[in-house]
């Protein structure tokens, strides 16, 4: 038989065998095969083989990772000893541009002299190369007016300063027999940018309270005061001065052997939180403190009451003494120790009475102290909570009369927008207009000052 190709008319077909078709056949399936190796058996093998080496340079990466984490306590032992290392250096200066430790040193030789100092002045920084470190050198000009023994005292504080402090110029002046005049020049060693800032030992831990609490959501152990009051009043006719709710809260020392933090905690002898201070004292020659600062809390004492406190939760003995500082208008700062050494667990009101000189008043509680005497090393967490005075009965009913604040009237206002600035409401325009001596319907002249009803 015969298989005849196109259109059957002699001479003009193409005639195949079996044969030959069987073998067009399979040329067909070994250039199949061949095409199905070479593109895709193929390319399959080099990346297998590419993963297989890729994986094997993974997992000798991961050998090398774990044996550097077997070493994990070795490099943190050696971290903490370079860190002691690097904190031993940097001990000896200042760091950073803006010199914030700086202004707190000298602000800590203002406190402990006694010293009138009426002006400071820094100079521009100048580079400088000490002992092989780039360094730069911060200027410092302080006026003074005082005694030849307080002139002494700062002195040797500046010269006893832990950190690098070069007294550069000295000028004295005699007043008369007992007062010297003049001005402190020098420079503070500073080296490191503002990332050895950060970590500094000085003015830290500022606290901010995640979420806002509700302002007008009454506390635990709230009681409504009567109207006119200006605090409330417990079992013992204590004035509450602060219940230290306030989310600003703050930990500053003047030494660099102080530091420490300050937060809030849930946890409080009244209303929601307190004040945890934690502290780290390191004293040298003299002695060193750690504040807990109140600035924010505008704490403000008009009358001199019998005794001020603070209630306290002690952990244990501590030789810390705790107490309060005080600013005058003329910025005298007045210490009031409310407690020589912390010698009980738990929660206590300590309290002691401060100057009855009512020349100094008015006075705003800035700070509370925790002071350690000289050559001594301490640490330890204390909790504060609500400050509080005791008036005698003369005191406490002159306290209750003072139910006013002072208003300077502005351009533009009315009895009826004053009322609404203090109230919320402007309909109390007439019992302002009364305390004053008003017209109901006047407008106060701007510059006037006014009575305003708390």
């Amino acid at each position: 038989m015969e298989l005849k190709l196109g259109n059957n008319k002699p001479g003009s077909g193409l005639n195949i065998s079996t044969k030959e078709k069987s073998l067009l056949l399979l040329l067909a399936v070994v250039t199949m095969l061949w095409l199905f190796h070479k593109y895709v058996i193929t390319p399959q093998e080099l990346e297998i083989q590419r993963l297989k080496a890729e994986k094997a340079s993974y997992e000798e990466e991961y050998m090398k990772m774990r044996e550097i984490l077997s070493k994990e306590s070795t490099i943190r032992k050696e971290y903490a000893a370079l860190l002691e290392d690097y904190g031993k250096t940097a001990g000896k200066y200042y760091s950073g541009d803006e010199q914030p430790e700086l202004m707190y040193m000298i602000n800590g030789i203002i406190d402990r002299s006694k010293l009138n100092i009426p002006g400071i002045s820094f100079r521009e920084t100048e580079t400088a190369e000490l002992e092989g470190i780039d360094a730069k050198l911060s200027g410092v000009s302080l006026a003074y007016r005082g005694s030849y023994s307080d002139l002494e005292k700062l002195l040797s504080q500046l010269r006893n300063n832990p950190r690098r402090v070069l007294i550069e110029e000295l000028s004295i002046h005699r007043e008369d027999a007992e007062t010297l005049s003049g001005q402190v020049a020098f420079s503070a060693v500073t080296f490191g940018g503002k990332e050895t800032e950060k970590d500094g030992y000085f003015y830290a831990n500022e606290f901010t309270a995640q979420g806002k609490a509700d302002p007008f959501e009454a506390f635990k152990g709230y009681a409504e005061a009567a109207e006119g009051n200006s605090g409330s009043w417990d079992e013992e006719k204590r004035l509450l001065l602060s219940d230290l709710e306030s989310d600003a809260v703050y930990f500053m020392s003047i030494g660099s052997g102080v530091t420490g933090a300050v937060e809030k905690i849930p946890e409080g002898k009244f209303g929601r939180t307190s004040v945890r201070a934690e502290y780290y004292i390191s004293a040298g020659y003299q002695p060193e403190r750690a504040y807990v600062v109140l600035d924010d809390q505008n704490i403000n004492i008009k009358y001199p009451p019998s005794s001020i406190g603070i209630w306290a939760y002690s952990y244990g003995y501590s030789p810390v003494t705790v107490g309060l500082r005080f600013q005058s208008q003329e910025g005298e700062k007045i210490d009031l120790k409310l407690s020589e050494g912390v010698n009980w667990v738990g929660w206590k009101y300590i309290s002691a009475s401060p100057t009855q000189d009512v020349n100094v008043y008015p006075l705003k509680l800035d700070r509370i102290y925790i002071e350690l005497g000289p050559e001594k090393d301490d640490y330890g967490v204390l909790l504060f909570d609500r400050i509080e005075a005791e008036y005698t009965d003369n005191e406490e009913s002159a306290e209750n009369r003072d139910s006013f604040e002072f208003y300077v009237v502005q351009p533009g206002d009315t009895l009826r927008g004053i009322s609404e600035k203090f109230y919320g409401t402007g309909s109390r325009y007439t019992s302002i207009a009364k305390d004053n001596g008003l017209p109901k319907n006047s407008a106060p002249e701007a510059g006037r000052i006014l009575v305003i009803r708390k």
